[in-house]
Parts: structure tokens; C-alpha cells; sequence
């Protein structure tokens, strides 16, 4: 830090007074744009939800609900999807566009469980991911659990940090709290 404030003094002369914020804001930018080769990005996935392997072997995925979000001129269809806790979904993601397009939801899959995720049929190793990174015209599968009942917002945002520099969200996803009595009074 101290050589950034040294450098920081140094250049806040020539460009202005925030130089190292605005540098270290602009690295943060770059970094969030970082997506493996696989287009799934880990970068700052902290611990994510699992479910046993024994729970994993039980799921006939042929037989699972199928939700499919599609991304066209930059905006996701449907834009609230709803899930029920403690049931395995495949969740399709669908870039219609004719440039990359960025699902950034991390909070959503740090609290539900990641099982498998593909990208054009390539299946990748990383299955504690934060955001998913749709070259033009591809599809993203990814299989999961929904663990942790909630609201989770996600957006079409290259930077690592939440909803800075964005519109907003562009979408989310409800995962609906079970209810082990429904129908009983």
C-alpha cells in the first residue's frame, strides 16, 4: 500500500487525486471480466453448498425439471424464475446475441449446490462458480440443488463487484421455502 500512495502522490500531479482508487477499481474490473477457458467463473466463489454423494447418486436427471433462461438484445427471458428448495433442477442458460453475455449470480450458486456445468456440451471441472460467461449463440447446462430458500438477483455485468456499474439487475431467481406440513391446517 505504501508504494501505491507513493506512486499515488507521484501521478495524482499529472491525473487527479483518486488515482489509486481508480486504479485499484479498474483492477478490480479486469478481474472480474476473468472467466476460465471454460466460460465459468470461480473468481471469488467463497464456500459453496454440497450435497452428499449418496444424495447425487439418487437423482435420475432425465426425469428433473427443466428451467431455460434465455438472454436476447440484452435482456433475460423470463425474468423471475422459481425454484423449490431441497429439488434438483437443470438450469439452461441461452445467449440468442451476437456478443458475450455475462450471468453473474453469485450468491445464488455459493448457496445451492452446483452438481455439473457445461458449456456446449463440454462439461467442465468447476462446479463452485459465480457467474457463467456465454460466448455469442451458446448454451450453458448447469445441473443443480436448490439448497438455501430465498430471492437471488443475478445481472449481465462483467465486473466482480455486484451491480456496480450496471443498470441494475436483470433478472431473479426464487427459490421457494419447503413446507414439510402444506395442507395441514
Amino acid at each position: 500500500m505504501d508504494t501505491c500512495r507513493r506512486w499515488g502522490r507521484h501521478m495524482s500531479k499529472h491525473l487527479g487525486r483518486n488515482f489509486c482508487i481508480t486504479g485499484l477499481l479498474a483492477a478490480t474490473a479486469l478481474l472480474g471480466a476473468c472467466a476460465g477457458p471454460s466460460g465459468f467463473s470461480t473468481l471469488g466463489a467463497a464456500e459453496c453448498k454440497q450435497i452428499s454423494k449418496r444424495a447425487e447418486a439418487k437423482i435420475n436427471w432425465a426425469r428433473v425439471p427443466q428451467i431455460e433462461l434465455r438472454v436476447r438484445d440484452g435482456a433475460f427471458s423470463p425474468m423471475v424464475t422459481h425454484m423449490k428448495q431441497g429439488r434438483p433442477y437443470i438450469l439452461r442458460i441461452r445467449n440468442r446475441d451476437d456478443k458475450v453475455r455475462i450471468f453473474r449470480a453469485g450468491d445464488f450458486f455459493e448457496k445451492n449446490a452446483v452438481i455439473a456445468a457445461a458449456l456446449e456440451g463440454q462439461r467442465v471441472p468447476e462446479t463452485c462458480i459465480r457467474a457463467v460467461s456465454l460466448p455469442p449463440r451458446q448454451t450453458a447446462e448447469i445441473r443443480m440443488v436448490a439448497i438455501t430458500d430465498g430471492t437471488y438477483e443475478y445481472e449481465d455485468n462483467f465486473i466482480l463487484l455486484p451491480f456496480v456499474m450496471s443498470a441494475g439487475p436483470s433478472g431473479a431467481i426464487i427459490v421457494e421455502e419447503r413446507r414439510e406440513t402444506a395442507g395441514i391446517n
